[in-house]
């Protein structure tokens, strides 16, 4: 019977075939880092914004009642200055980083006057880059941009770079006046700066108010 010599691989192939095998490997390697990051940077992007939502959406609850007061007819006890809401504590700015208003908050009979728990706000703390909103149930003394009773209420893991009210007035046939508000509120994360985002939700108050 005929013997056939069967040879093994050589030195030279079994390199070249290390070299391939490690060159996929770190491809691999390569592409799963790659999607990890970015996966990461994805889900930093997306806690970022779940975050500024739930601020835009804490505020719209609360300014659309602005205004509000059971059965009082054509009082004015929760208007500001004329106004449904007053920015940066003058009736004739229409664009601030500080918003008050106020509404009944207890109680459905008609008052006269907004109460220490009606009175509202909120506010960028541009030293603390924070959101804060107004909070004092002693008077309404201290209902001002200015005074010390704000807290803080947005997340220790972002930064606030912006927070910006801009209100629009229209005149109806009636002689009423409907508010629009806008609301911009920017921030990043505080671990990864580069992570930044911007959100803007516009909103026409329930409240209108007659022309005087």
């Amino acid at each position: 019977m005929r013997v056939v010599n069967q040879w093994g691989y050589g030195l030279l192939e079994l390199l070249i075939g290390l070299s391939v095998s490690l060159m996929v490997m770190l491809a691999a390697l390569s592409m799963m880092t790659s999607a990890s990051v970015t996966q990461t940077r994805l889900d930093a992007k997306t806690n970022l914004s779940l975050e500024l939502s739930r601020l835009l959406t804490m505020m719209e609850a609360d300014i659309r009642r602005a205004g509000l007061c059971y059965q009082c007819g054509e009082t004015a006890a929760f208007q500001v200055d004329k106004h449904l809401i007053l920015i940066d504590d003058t009736g004739s700015n229409n664009q601030g980083q500080c918003i008050r208003f106020a509404y009944q908050q207890t109680g459905v009979v008609p008052q006269l006057d907004a109460g220490k728990d009606d009175v509202k706000g909120f506010r960028f703390d541009a030293d603390n880059q924070a959101v804060e909103i107004y909070e004092n149930h002693d008077d309404t003394s201290n209902w001002t941009c200015q005074s010390g009773y704000w807290r803080d209420i947005s997340s220790r893991n972002i930064v606030i770079d912006n927070l910006t009210f801009e209100r629009k007035e229209v005149s109806t046939s009636n002689h009423r006046t409907v508010t629009a508000l806008t609301i911009t509120l920017s921030a990043a994360l505080k671990e990864a700066p580069h992570t930044q985002e911007s959100l803007s939700r516009t909103l026409v108050l329930r409240n209108t108010m007659r022309q005087l």
